[in-house]
């Protein structure tokens, strides 16, 4: 959470709309989406008509020395820079130097970077900025690659980047940096190549991700049209560090399909490379610095700001992208691919349970709103395999966040608020609450706690026999119990109610299922795993525990008060309509 203080300086803009829905605007335009869209008399600084040719009678008559003279011109510094890699030494590491030099130098001079930069092309320009953070020959450092690192050379590395940095955003300020440029410039770094690419991470990540907003935005632009699952890992982790208004309108430019595309692809390509700073500080070549940024921007998406003066709490994100966003990420997670890939990343898993506590409720009635608004009882499949590998993510793939317990709590008791209501309201209330009948609820309800079942199955039989990974999965579960009041059965939902009946282990004397239960309440989960499972309690069993507990107790019999709906085809169970839901849920458990 950020904390403000409310004045002419800081105050959102008027125009940032908190309702805005990402789904009910214009797909994003890469090249128009920034403000960095050039008309048509922005001089484009890679011309490719400005670009000296190797073999010209300029450059081969040239001398190499004004390469490194910082008072030639830029016209001139780049001819004896063409003429050293063509005609003379060829040294790259040289010729990295002497481009640091010439940028520290001019790196507040428009014009001359321009002049500088035209002449190279972008070509030449990637590989010298390549050249002078891998391969510089500083005398006074020792940053070279293969080389161990220290203070000067992690002081030059900073320094490197920093120059790179302010010349950028001294060429988009002097309006010689458009969009065309950047592209080019971008396709030439060839960041995207993860494969042994020990300089790619660095240009996005302290290069890039730490320019002005322009340059952010039109880095952002170009990264997305390359169009690759790592161009749009690199997008997504500039873009958690531009402004948090400039990600809300980029990101709530885009259309819903524009918005999933962005998440799965940003997840998919997200990878790990050299740490290249890490390496020239400490010489550590086994240090990995992380491109991609959707946990950083579900983390925006959670936070909010507070304006004291104004007494208002508003969030980073509008709420309509905060939904849109829980919608893109549910599904990219149904790619196997995204979800291997995330499901050690606690950060995530964090920022993701946080977000599903917000969007839970709204996530499922939507999709129920869908399949025929007063009727729905339908989640459709495409919600089923998003809830469920939501729920296996958050709750049930160890190692859990700090999030999951929350989230534990919110279903456990909103599936009791349900069932109850499917058991003490009449049909009228009932309708008015929830927007649909009782026996269209009943079979929705019946879905959503299939896939809960599943879920939580799966979860425990993965980690059968692994007593700690189990102990991390049952936590969350134990916690909705409250021993100290003796009736946990009538305050738990219907899975803490299982949770409930399983302690009381069979054959077990009183005095092992007290000890499970001291166990538990002071926190030693593995330990009172174990425990039950040396009592004869098999966790893996656990998903056709809940199902049987719900299908006998929490929903009523066709005889018992409420026990029945009047539907346009005639009567209804309640308890039928629930198990015709949970059969929609291929694999839920069940018991024999």
């Amino acid at each position: 959470m950020t904390i403000t203080l409310n004045n002419a300086n800081n105050a959102l803009p008027a125009n940032y709309d908190l309702d805005r829905l990402a789904g009910n605007t214009a797909p994003l335009n890469v090249k128009a989406a920034g403000p960095q869209a050039a008309s048509a008399d922005t001089p484009a600084t890679f011309d490719d008509g400005a670009r000296l040719d190797e073999s010209s009678d300029e450059v081969f008559r040239a001398d190499s020395y004004p390469m490194g003279d910082t008072k030639a011109s830029g016209h001139d510094a780049a001819v004896s820079m063409i003429h050293d890699q063509r005609w003379g030494s060829g040294d790259p590491a040289t010729q990295g130097q002497y481009f640091n030099e010439q940028i520290e130098a001019h790196k507040n001079d428009p014009e001359w970077l321009n002049e500088y930069f035209s002449a190279l092309g972008d070509d030449r320009v990637a590989d010298l900025m390549r050249l002078s953070i891998t391969d510089t020959a500083n005398p006074e450092s020792s940053g070279g690659i293969g080389r161990s690192g220290n203070d000067e050379a992690a002081a030059y590395y900073d320094q490197t980047v920093d120059n790179l940095r302010t010349a950028l955003d001294t060429l988009e300020k002097g309006g010689y940096l458009n969009q065309a440029d950047m592209t080019a410039l971008y396709k030439d770094l060839n960041l995207d190549t993860s494969d042994g690419n020990v300089f790619g991470a660095t240009l996005v990540s302290d290069l890039f991700a730490k320019s002005s907003p322009d340059v952010q935005e039109i880095f952002f632009n170009s990264a997305i049209a390359e169009g690759n699952d790592h161009s749009f890992a690199i997008a997504s982790h500039v873009l958690a560090h531009m402004p948090v208004s400039d990600q809300a309108r980029i990101l709530g430019g885009m259309s819903q399909d524009d918005l999933d595309s962005f998440v799965e692809k940003s997840m998919k390509g997200q990878f790990d490379a050299v740490d290249v700073r890490e390496y020239y500080g400490k010489g550590n070549e086994h240090g990995d610095v992380t491109i991609g940024g959707i946990s950083d921007i579900l983390e925006n998406a959670n936070n909010v700001t507070v304006y004291y003066h104004a007494q208002v709490v508003v969030p980073d994100y509008p709420p309509g992208l905060q939904k849109a966003l829980f919608d893109s990420t549910a599904k990219a997670l149904t790619n196997q691919d995204v979800f291997d890939k995330f499901k050690d990343n606690t950060q995530f898993k964090n920022e993701l349970g946080t977000l599903t506590l917000k969007e839970h409720d709204d996530f499922l009635d939507r999709a129920l709103n869908a399949d025929g608004g007063p009727n729905g009882e339908d989640l459709g499949s495409a919600t089923r395999d998003e809830y469920s590998k939501v729920l296996e993510m958050t709750l049930f793939t160890p190692p859990l966040a700090d999030s999951a317990q929350s989230l534990m709590k919110h279903i456990d008791d909103r599936y009791k608020s349900i069932g109850d209501d499917l058991r003490g309201m009449d049909d009228a209330a009932f309708e008015e609450k929830y927007g649909r009948n009782r026996g269209a609820m009943a079979a929705a309800f019946g879905q959503m706690t299939g896939v809960f079942f599943k879920a939580l199955d799966d979860g425990l039989t993965r980690v059968k026999g692994d007593a700690e990974k189990a102990a991390e999965i049952m936590e969350p579960l134990f916690k909705l119990i409250d021993f100290g009041t003796g009736k946990a059965l009538d305050k738990a939902g219907p899975i803490g109610a299982v949770i409930s009946n399983i302690l009381d282990v069979s054959g077990a004397s009183d005095a092992a299922k007290d000890a499970i239960k001291e166990k538990i309440k002071n926190g030693q989960i593995k330990e009172a795993v174990e425990d039950m499972k040396n009592n004869g309690v098999d966790l893996a069993k656990l998903g056709e525990e809940l199902y049987e507990n719900m299908s006998e107790n929490i929903l009523p019999n066709r005889t018992q008060p409420n026990g029945t709906y009047q539907g346009p085809n005639g009567d209804i169970s309640i308890k039928d309509a629930w198990q015709n839901g949970y059969d929609f849920v291929e694999g839920a458990p069940t018991t024999s």
